[in-house]
């Protein structure tokens, strides 16, 4: 109290003044920490009313063996290896539902294509994206876009982007990948036969980063390769770290450097995004002869008749931020891992350049095929699709029940939260770790599934009215790509038991030691 009336006086407030103004100040503070305080509570009671509704009703679903009274298994999660393979012990330990403690918190381990089906398609209402725990660490570039909506904002975002993935757009997409693609194959000349390992998972990361950037933005590989790993790659960085290691987002250096890229991020975007609607007003409103993503989805915002706002500004940033992060994270890894294996299958390398050498014939490695050409390699297809299968890059999918439901045989409460496990279920193919693109091909062991669930046996890219919006988009990226480099080069691990390890904290599933191999 002496200190505050010391510093009254310093203020120069009128003796008279001074110790009303005192009380003024401590009454204040003191009904800011009760508030603070009570939301705290408020807060806290909320939450505990949740979980312990979720406990009672969820009593029937099988435990995952372990599990202490108070920490529940949250220390068998923290000490595995991986924690999404401990989910899959417990999953194949228990049945097709099994529930686990991390604190208060229960969640309820699926792994099981009738399970997915109901959550993904015949139910999806009833399953919301889990914003406070699993997509939390990645809401400073999914933000309010169409990766994290939910209800009716979900319904109007999809309509908003679902048209700038049309027919013509796909039909883009191929010149853009295959000329990124010649690019990196002058690079590559620059290994063949040096003894010297390129790094592919780095390249690939670059490479898809340019291919999206060209197609959202209409940026040159230059300014992707300027902005992207410099602003982009560190924010993704620091949010798959955050995943298991929460408490880094309270370091003071590492919240200022992680906010600083973001901001700079936001403002490079909306900095775009206001020049290409000055250019279009300079244009009479019209866009650009070969409009990008970027150009349709504000043809379609204009055409919504809603005015356009800065909520509108920030609300497209964050789509476009979705588009890079969709449209690259996935690909990248499913082309590391489908030229690994190629790596170590020849007779699947061979079919691969058999569907390449069609494509582009010899004397024709420049000519730009047609979306129905390279829509008719099914083998490379194939590859890519057993890539995703077999190391299921995103292992897990996380949701939110928000009304009662019954789910496998057992009663499941509102506010239960759901892993579907995408890797336990990719994983009940025959021979599951061998590599077998047969299975994708016609009449193969996908087709064999019981209809009634085989979309549900493969989900790298979910089902139902949430799957995503740019899987056809990134399969036609990948083809050319693969077809290319597939034809062009033979690729060697430098190590090939090193290689060949996966990341086990880090989603999409990469490479634990990167993907560097010698090119021939």
């Amino acid at each position: 109290m002496e200190h505050l009336m010391s510093s009254l006086e310093r203020l120069q407030v009128p003796p008279e003044h001074r110790q009303q103004a005192a009380l003024f100040v401590v009454a204040l503070g003191a009904s800011l920490t009760l508030l603070l305080f009570a939301r705290v509570v408020a807060s806290f009671l909320r939450g505990a009313s949740r979980w312990l509704r979720v406990a009672v009703g969820t009593s029937t679903v099988p435990r995952a063996p372990g599990g202490g009274l108070f920490l529940g298994h949250a220390l068998q999660l923290a000490t595995a290896p991986c924690p999404w393979e401990r989910m899959l012990e417990w999953a194949r330990a228990s049945g097709p539902i099994v529930r686990f403690n991390i604190l208060q918190r229960t969640g309820l381990v699926v792994n099981d294509p009738q399970g997915a089906k109901r959550i993904f398609q015949t139910k999806q209402k009833l399953y919301d994206k889990d914003l406070d725990f699993s997509y939390k660490p990645f809401l400073s570039i999914l933000g309010t876009g169409l990766v994290t909506a939910n209800g009716a904002h979900w319904q109007k975002q999809r309509l908003l982007m679902a048209p700038a993935l049309r027919i013509d757009m796909l039909d883009a997409i191929i010149p853009i990948a295959k000329t990124a693609v010649d690019r990196l194959c002058k690079q590559l000349e620059a290994y063949r036969n040096t003894g010297n390992p390129v790094d592919l998972e780095e390249e690939f990361r670059l490479l898809t980063l340019q291919i999206i950037g060209e197609a959202i933005l209409s940026l040159p590989p230059d300014e992707c390769d300027r902005v992207f790993p410099h602003l982009y790659l560190p924010v993704m960085e620091e949010n798959n770290l955050r995943v298991l290691a929460p408490w880094r987002q309270y370091y003071p250096l590492t919240a200022m450097r992680y906010n600083s890229k973001v901001n700079q991020l936001n403002s490079y975007i909306i900095g775009i995004i206001r020049a290409r609607r000055a250019a279009r007003a300079a244009n009479g409103g019209n866009p650009p002869a070969k409009p990008d993503i970027l150009d349709r989805v504000l043809t379609a915002a204009e055409e919504s008749g809603e005015p356009w706002t800065a909520a509108s500004e920030v609300q497209l940033c964050y789509e476009v931020k979705t588009f890079l992060l969709a449209g690259h994270e996935t690909s990248s890894a499913m082309l590391c891992w489908s030229f690994y294996e190629l790596s170590q299958n020849k007779a699947a390398l061979e079919k691969v350049r058999a569907e390449a050498a069609a494509l582009f014939p010899a004397g024709g490695a420049e000519a730009v095929p047609s979306r129905e050409a390279v829509d008719g390699m099914e083998y490379c297809l194939a590859v890519l699709k057993e890539a995703l299968r077999k190391y299921s890059v995103v292992p897990v999918v996380t949701r939110n029940l928000n009304a009662d439901d019954e789910l496998l045989g057992h009663s499941i409460p509102r506010g239960s939260w759901l892993i579907v496990h995408i890797q336990g279920i990719h994983h009940q193919y025959k021979d599951p770790l061998d590599f077998r693109p047969e299975r994708y091909m016609p009449g193969g062991e996908y087709d064999q599934f019981p209809e009634d669930i085989r979309p549900y046996m493969f989900l790298p890219f979910i089902q139902g009215p949430r799957n995503c919006l740019g899987q056809y988009f990134a399969l036609l990226e990948a083809r050319v790509v693969l077809s290319v480099l597939a034809q062009r080069f033979t690729f060697t691990p430098a190590d090939p038991k090193s290689q060949g390890e996966t990341n086990p904290t880090v989603i999409p599933i990469a490479p634990l030691n990167g993907m560097k191999m010698f090119v021939s």
